[in-house]
């Protein structure tokens, strides 16, 4: 189910839809959170709203939380969708980020960065226990312009299979529990072999289908997979990502968010970028975008982080 990959279905040098930043909270509970659907619509090269964005991207957490980034289909953009997210938060938070690499083959988010580091993730789970500090968790990872740090992608597929099974469940405690100490923020981009087992430990799910055809179908058998393994309210609170949004695509991206919609917590559009098309060689970061590229993911991080804090309030109020 959940797969690496980048935006699918490229239209062209076709402009992205230039659409005004839109808004919408449809019903609350009586706590005050989401009942139905808070949906984000970002394009163009409009800076309306991008204020408001910023600072909820900025909003500060008083305890770590684990973002983990799942594609609906194949070549959804899970991995380009978990890299430009870190490099935005990281840009723009005063705190630590940390993005744990848990994929394997070709396209890994570690061959989209100027990694420096020998070490990977199977390193780290394997001296995690060592660490004392963050100056040791630091030698595990690379530091990108940004200021997000990376821990890298084990290059054998075998690597990652043998991480799925239960034998290494304690390992993964250990590691998650120290990543928490040092890092704010850790966005995990999983292998589809370790996508189920790593779901409970994530604070926050980001789904992500492309802007083609067969997206509905897509998040429909998501919602479904999610369900089937006990993660009805992790959906529930879920961010939607439609990637790869263009004026020829808006068709089937208005009918699979009609399927996300009171299902998860908010859709964000995020339009084409060249820069993230798949085989593009060399690093990319945020900068590299254009404007409506560089709103969208602001916006993908300020509701991510919003939704975060009011979580957290909400856990400590009831305690």
């Amino acid at each position: 189910l959940p797969a690496a990959g980048s935006p699918t279905g490229r239209p062209g040098h076709e402009e992205p839809p230039r659409l005004r930043r839109v808004e919408a909270v449809v019903g609350r509970d009586p706590a005050g959170g989401w009942r139905r659907l808070a949906q984000v619509v970002v394009g163009g090269s409009r800076t309306d709203g991008m204020e408001v964005d910023e600072a909820r991207a900025r909003v500060p957490l008083t305890t770590s939380r684990r973002i983990m980034v799942l594609g609906c289909t194949g070549g959804a953009g899970q991995t380009t969708t978990a890299l430009m997210l870190g490099h935005t938060l990281a840009r723009y938070r005063d705190d630590r980020v940390l993005a744990l690499d848990a994929n394997t083959g070709e396209g890994t988010l570690t061959t989209r960065i100027a990694a420096e580091s020998p070490e990977t993730l199977s390193s780290l789970l394997e001296g995690s226990e060592e660490v004392t500090g963050y100056l040791g968790m630091r030698s595990y990872t690379t530091r990108c312009e940004s200021g997000l740090e990376v821990v890298g992608a084990d290059t054998d597929d075998r690597v990652t299979q043998r991480l799925a099974e239960r034998a290494f469940l304690a390992d993964w405690r250990r590691t998650l529990a120290a990543l928490d100490r040092h890092y704010r923020l850790t966005v995990i981009d999983p292998a589809a072999a370790l996508a189920a087992r790593l779901l409970p430990y994530a604070d926050q799910l980001v789904l992500v289908a492309p802007a083609s055809e067969d997206a509905s179908e897509a998040v429909a058998m998501t919602y479904e997979w999610l369900d089937g393994h006990g993660c009805s309210d992790l959906r529930r609170r879920a961010v939607m990502v439609i990637n790869g949004v263009s004026r020829r695509s808006l068709p089937d991206v208005e009918q699979a968010e009609a399927v996300a919609s009171g299902r998860c917590r908010a859709i964000v559009r995020i339009p084409w970028e060249d820069e993230l098309a798949p085989g593009r060689p060399g690093p990319v970061d945020i900068t590299h975008l254009r404007t409506g590229g560089r709103r969208a993911y602001v916006a993908l991080a300020g509701v991510i982080v919003n939704g975060l804090a009011a979580a957290q309030a909400k856990q400590e109020v009831a305690r």
